[in-house]
């Protein structure tokens, strides 16, 4: 296996139609098919066709009329008690929106149903990323089978055949464009004869949205949250500045992003030899490790300070803050601008935040900080850096 740690060489090699996917080779029972795991022109139709919707203005949208309102909704029993845990807070927050985003109906609407819901999407991110797994491999793979199962049968095909009168609806001229739903499944599902795909592929996409969504993008709010906590112990005059300075915040968020990467590697088989531009030559039939975390902290380009936490660092022109932690080229992630909204730049036109930059400038609001008397701790289950829990307190 070659290993990339260079941010140049890691960066170049995003860009190698030469390179494909081998990330979730082991968990490919559940990733066969899925946009992410595709390549070449299959990647590239699946892509143009989600993308119409993955636009701006339906982050926008979904930044300014739905995050806030199901953080709230999700964070008012937490209040009440004026204690909680993050990660599960976040889940249920990342889950709701991931849910809406993918079009998968919850019909009971409680607390317990997204709690069973994300506890699948659970199984289904860890046999996924097995890759990634420290115990049983088959294991976790014949149980994220059986998640795959569970939610088709009691999710899927409700939302699935709801969709599929909508859209029938709309053909035959009895509904308006604006009453469909604006969600993957409905995309997908209005232009079945462009991609010609088979329903099992289509099962497996629209599960794929939510585990994703809600599973690195929680794990991703606890990591800022915890970098801002650390923040403000050293630094408390700054906590009214950073719970109503949204862009500063997201400074803030960016900058956990570049340290913990969702992925802390990139996998890549190589197609055809390939020449990086620092010189590197990479041979047909290898494995390519794109280590992120190594890319992300390189001194050279972010400086000798680039191990380290400091959201006000000086960046090189045409390097993002978060460096490579949503890819790069055409496998950059569909969901970054969701996630984590776009770099603030002076002359930007129509500033998004990101979902994560919105919750943390609730939960700040909120007065949150850690539980003294209840410490966080790491997940041991798997090689990527995540926590397994952390309380706070609010008020």
């Amino acid at each position: 296996m070659i290993r990339l740690t260079t941010y140049a060489d890691a960066r170049d090699a995003y860009r190698h139609k030469e390179l494909r996917q081998a990330l979730y080779d082991e968990g490919d029972a559940l990733m066969h098919g899925v946009i992410v795991n595709l390549h070449g022109q299959d990647h590239l139709a699946r892509r143009r066709l989600e993308n119409r919707l993955f636009r701006r203005d339906t982050f926008a949208w979904y930044e300014a009329d739905v995050i806030p309102g199901i953080i709230r909704g999700v964070l008012a029993p937490a209040l009440g008690a004026g204690r909680g845990d993050l990660l599960p807070l976040a889940r249920r927050t990342m889950l709701t929106l991931s849910l809406g985003v993918a079009g998968v109906d919850r019909p009971e609407g409680t607390d317990a149903e997204l709690d069973g819901l994300y506890a699948l999407m659970d199984r289904l991110a860890r046999a996924s990323t097995v890759a990634h797994a420290t115990g049983d491999k088959a294991a976790i793979v014949a149980d994220g089978n059986a998640a795959l199962a569970e939610f088709v049968e009691r999710y899927f095909e409700p939302s699935h055949r709801r969709r599929a009168a909508l859209v029938a609806a709309h053909e035959r001229g009895e509904l308006a464009e604006t009453e469909l739903p604006r969600d993957v499944l409905t995309t997908l599902l209005r232009n079945q004869d462009r991609l010609d795909l088979p329903l099992d592929v289509v099962r497996r996409e629209i599960a794929y949205f939510p585990w994703v969504g809600s599973h690195s993008t929680s794990n991703q709010f606890v990591h800022a949250m915890h970098h801002l906590f650390e923040w403000l112990e050293r630094h408390p005059g700054e906590r009214d500045l950073l719970t109503v300075d949204a862009v500063e915040r997201q400074r803030f968020v960016h900058e956990s992003l570049r340290l913990h990467p969702a992925s802390p590697v990139s996998l890549r088989h190589v197609l055809e030899p390939v020449t990086l531009r620092s010189g590197l030559e990479l041979s047909a039939g290898e494995l390519v490790a794109i280590d992120l975390v190594a890319a992300n902290r390189d001194a050279d380009v972010f400086g000798p300070t680039a191990p380290d936490f400091d959201p006000r660092r000086a960046l090189p022109e045409g390097v993002t803050p978060w460096g490579l932690s949503f890819g790069h080229g055409v496998h950059a992630c569909l969901g970054q601008e969701l996630a984590g909204g776009l770099e603030p730049l002076p002359d930007l036109d129509g500033h998004l935040l990101g979902s994560i930059t919105v919750m943390t400038g609730v939960v700040l609001a909120e007065g949150a900080r850690p539980d003294p008397d209840d410490p966080a701790e790491r997940d041991a289950s798997t090689m990527r850096d995540v926590f397994a829990r952390y309380p706070v307190v609010f008020g």
